[in-house]
């Protein structure tokens, strides 16, 4: 019998909030989040259903930083998972009568956002200077063009990503 299962799954970063609740109904169906690897890809753990709620959270932080964060988190009674990249994931059982909540107003929820914002920018930054270079720079070789298609399709993706943050932080300033 296995006791793990890997999905795949994809979220874009505004959709947080929708990959915590997917993440728990696999709780609620007995998969329970063990790790998260390459982007979309889940690792569960196959046990008797529980009811977690999960939470993602945002953060670049150096490792006395980390160490200092996740005991907030644990002392708070919150598991954490794992991470993606700058994405942390915690989880925590229901229980009646318990706010579930790592973020409790909507200024909290914003500088996630923006701290999302800002590694998006530097990285839209970045590509774009390098795929500037590209283009200016005249190669013979035909795989060339290829390169300069996937630069651009990186770049289209994360100036996407960035308009949509933008406008998830403007919904959260509405309320």
């Amino acid at each position: 019998m296995r006791n793990t299962i890997t999905k795949f799954r994809w979220f874009w970063a505004w959709q947080d909030e929708t990959e915590e609740r997917w993440l728990g109904e696999m709780s609620k169906k007995g998969f329970h989040l063990l790790s998260v690897g390459i982007p979309g890809i889940y690792t569960f753990s196959v046990a008797e259903p529980k009811e977690y709620v999960y939470r993602l959270d945002f953060q670049n932080f150096t490792r006395k930083d980390k160490q200092e964060y996740l005991q907030i988190f644990q002392d708070a009674g919150w598991e954490h998972i794992g991470e993606l990249s700058t994405w942390q994931y915690f989880r925590k059982e229901v229980r009646e009568g318990e706010v579930s909540e790592i973020f409790t107003d909507a200024e909290s929820k914003i500088a996630k956002y923006k701290r999302a914002l800002v590694f998006m920018g530097f990285f839209l930054v970045l590509l774009s200077v390098l795929y500037w270079g590209q283009i200016v720079n005249e190669n013979p070789y035909t795989w060339w063009g290829v390169i300069v298609a996937i630069y651009s399709l990186i770049i289209l993706l994360l100036a996407f990503s960035f308009f949509k943050i933008a406008i998830r932080i403007n919904q959260l300033k509405r309320r």
